[in-house]
């Protein structure tokens, strides 16, 4: 599966988020606006806050699972983003929605094989 996110920051600390993704002739999108802050909005799905270094932190509450992305900034314009998806305690799966029925699917080992970031 191919997984998308278009960040964009505007003035007033204004974060909108695209996000889409694709898995051979099946597709899906979703967005969200929000106001940044350095604690985000732990009641919320998902959330982005800022990160002390200047970064961006995205929470993200699945049913069984968080992930966690951090986008760190590093100098000539350049960023770096890191995923860790983590079990809550108690499960031993991942539940995410599939996209070609969306319905929930159930997987006991999920990884992210590559990510990339970049600033426009």
């Amino acid at each position: 599966m191919h997984h998308n996110l278009q960040v964009t920051v505007s003035g007033g600390g204004n974060l909108s988020e695209g996000r889409n993704r694709s898995a051979g002739p099946y597709q899906d999108r979703n967005a969200m606006m929000q106001v940044l802050s350095s604690s985000g909005d732990d009641a919320a799905y998902a959330s982005w806050r800022t990160a002390p270094d200047g970064g961006l932190v995205r929470v993200q509450n699945d049913p069984q699972s968080t992930r966690t992305m951090t986008v760190t900034l590093l100098p000539g314009n350049t960023c770096r983003l890191e995923v860790v998806d983590q079990l809550k305690p108690g499960f031993s799966e991942y539940a995410f929605l599939r996209i070609s029925t969306h319905t929930v699917g159930y997987f006991s080992t999920y990884r992210v094989t590559r990510t990339s970031c970049a600033i426009h």
